[in-house]
């Protein structure tokens, strides 16, 4: 027991127990923002030839801005407390106004303000001494990780949910489904593929017509011949008799004609060559968009589907089990970075949503462009701010912001490791509730609310510690240096 406690420690001495929040956001502020930014960085017209270009964004340290329209930089948590101000940092970006190729205005200004966490790298407490804290008005022994909004304390809830990109199968009653959660930015699209008792298969994914075949998808995704199926499955009896059955089913016999199937559906009562075109939208912006968006990754993604099928075929046949969906295994938690960057993608894309209509507008009533009338940066705030204020979040997720309680020096604690699941309380979902193995060492078994979210509300374990993301071309690009090949 004694070595226990020296070796919780002996691990607090270079790490505080809320580090991982701090960290997530520090990610979501100077890596994830940039890229969403660079992403959206060109914005086009639906009227008419006008373009706007988002450059060298930098988003600065907070600031308050007076009644004056004066913005000071000595702004300190304490100060956002006692005026019920909301603590927040600036974006600021060079924005061109381009018309017919023609650049028409440039200047930079604002976009957006985001809330800044305190004792993050963006906040002004950042580096201070503690006689340094004093001064500003706080505790040297707070940990930070929470916001101050019109001033009030906030904390965003770490969020439980299934792991994206990942395939699970399991039973629908007589059904055998392959299942996946594809995520790009802020946008979550599920792919079912359904295996049916008479072996026909069928998916749906985003926009996709209902019980759509499987095979005519793959089809429209290049599959010509009887071969290109038959030798992309294993060479099974039981997978290659699903196969053939499902071959000889297809009664579609070119690439063109599966692509009109789909398109008829997603564009009713329009011409062919327009049904085509909103069809390669569709597989390509919502079928699996993690794979990639662009043309080249149409045949990734086939070989991805046909590894979901496979999956549903063997789990019909008991070639394998199913996947547990309550095991930790497949499951991810979102700390307040990542759920930021989903606040903060839908924002953007009201943001541009929000340009577009301006100009729009004011070439409609024949008016001079000009970057102040078509900008406004209270888009971003506004829908950033009003998650943080009541809870209501990206994905249609809801209490993710909750008041940040001091009733003891524990309970911040607490409140800053608290983990949600994203299942409605309401219902029963005994196996969600209930402990599992996979938790242990990970989430206490004991720390959780009594009453409807008994089970879905628990807290990390004293030393359970959540990474943060990271980009799986730095791996590749690893494996490649040390010459690592498969085998």
């Amino acid at each position: 027991m004694c070595f226990g406690w020296e070796l919780i420690k002996s691990y607090y001495k270079d790490n505080t127990i809320i580090q991982q929040n701090i960290e997530s956001y520090n990610q979501f502020i100077f890596v994830k923002v940039p890229q969403i930014i660079q992403e959206n960085s060109s914005i086009l017209s639906r009227v008419e030839d006008v373009e706007v270009r988002l450059n060298n964004v930098q988003i600065l340290r907070p600031q308050l801005v007076e009644e004056d329209g004066s913005r000071r930089t000595d702004f300190f948590p304490m100060e956002a407390r006692l005026r019920d101000k909301t603590y927040s940092a600036p974006i600021f970006a060079d924005i061109e106004l381009y018309r017919k190729g023609v650049l028409q205005d440039t200047k930079r200004t604002a976009i957006g303000e985001l809330p800044v966490m305190v004792k993050s790298k963006l906040c002004n407490l950042c580096g201070l001494n503690d006689d340094e804290l004093i001064i500003a008005g706080e505790d040297p022994k707070d940990l930070g990780s929470y916001f101050v909004i019109n001033g009030v304390e906030k904390v965003l809830v770490n969020q439980e949910v299934l792991a994206s990109d990942k395939i699970m199968v399991s039973r629908d009653g007589s059904k055998c489904v392959s299942e996946v959660l594809s995520t790009r930015g802020a946008f979550k699209g599920k792919v079912r593929l359904v295996r049916n008792p008479n072996g026909i298969l069928e998916i749906s994914f985003p926009s996709s017509p209902k019980k759509l075949k499987f095979f005519v998808l793959l089809r429209a995704l290049c599959f010509k011949t009887k071969e290109d199926f038959t030798n992309t499955f294993e060479n099974i009896s039981e997978i290659q008799n699903d196969v053939l059955l499902n071959f000889s089913r297809l009664n579609i016999e070119s690439e063109e004609e599966a692509l009109d199937q789909i398109g008829k559906y997603v564009a009713p009562g329009q011409i062919l060559a327009y049904r085509l075109k909103r069809t390669y939208e569709i597989l390509d912006n919502f079928l699996l968009p993690h794979i990639g968006q662009t043309e080249d990754k149409r045949i990734l993604k086939a070989y991805y589907l046909i590894g979901m099928a496979q999956r549903a075929i063997e789990l019909a046949y008991n070639l394998r089990d199913e996947d547990d969906k309550d095991s930790y295994n497949n499951k991810r938690i979102e700390l307040s970075g990542k759920l930021l960057e989903r606040q903060f993608m839908q924002a953007i894309n009201y943001f541009i949503n929000d340009i577009k209509f301006q100009i729009d507008r004011n070439i409609v009533r024949r008016r001079r462009l000009k970057i102040n009338t078509i900008i406004r940066p209270d888009v971003v705030t506004d829908r950033i701010m009003f998650g943080m204020a009541t809870g209501i979040w990206a994905g249609k997720l809801t209490g993710v912001s909750s008041f940040f309680t001091r009733y003891n020096w524990l309970n911040p604690i607490i409140e800053a490791r608290k983990v949600k699941s994203t299942l409605d309380s309401s219902r029963e979902n005994y196996e969600a509730r209930s402990v599992h193995g996979t938790a242990w060492g990970r989430v206490c078994p004991i720390e959780t609310p009594d009453g409807p979210n008994c089970g879905l509300i628990k807290n990390l374990a004293v030393m359970s510690r959540v990474t943060t993301d990271y980009e799986g071309s730095d791996l590749d690009s690893l494996l490649r240096k040390l010459n690592v090949s498969e085998k």
